[in-house]
């Protein structure tokens, strides 16, 4: 099993939801993020996460438990996605294994 953890600005999230839809994913969950940042030099971690050229970013948080499949098409879903945006701030997404459940 596969957790999918996705982040992404709420400017795209009308194009996430339907993103879930195309890769036939039934059940997610979601919450609202707040991202800041301060500004980074080169040796940031995580350049560009969110631009820095505001207080803070209001955003998405969604995950998802899936099989391998399902998981590898909402990661490509994604990728095709942000190679067809000029911004600074793309989805970024997550795929772990779940070493155990209850």
């Amino acid at each position: 099993m596969k957790v999918v953890i996705i982040f992404c600005v709420k400017a795209f999230y009308k194009e996430l939801k339907q993103i879930y839809n195309t890769a036939g994913i039934d059940a997610y969950s979601e919450f609202d993020v707040r991202g800041y940042t301060n500004k980074c030099s080169g040796k940031c971690e995580a350049p560009n996460w969110f631009a820095s050229s505001k207080d803070h970013y209001d955003s998405i948080a969604t995950f998802s438990f899936l099989n391998q499949e399902k998981g590898d098409v909402l990661m490509k879903q994604i990728e095709e996605f942000n190679k067809g945006i000029d911004c600074c701030s793309p989805i970024h997404a997550y795929m772990l294994d779940v070493e155990k459940f209850i």
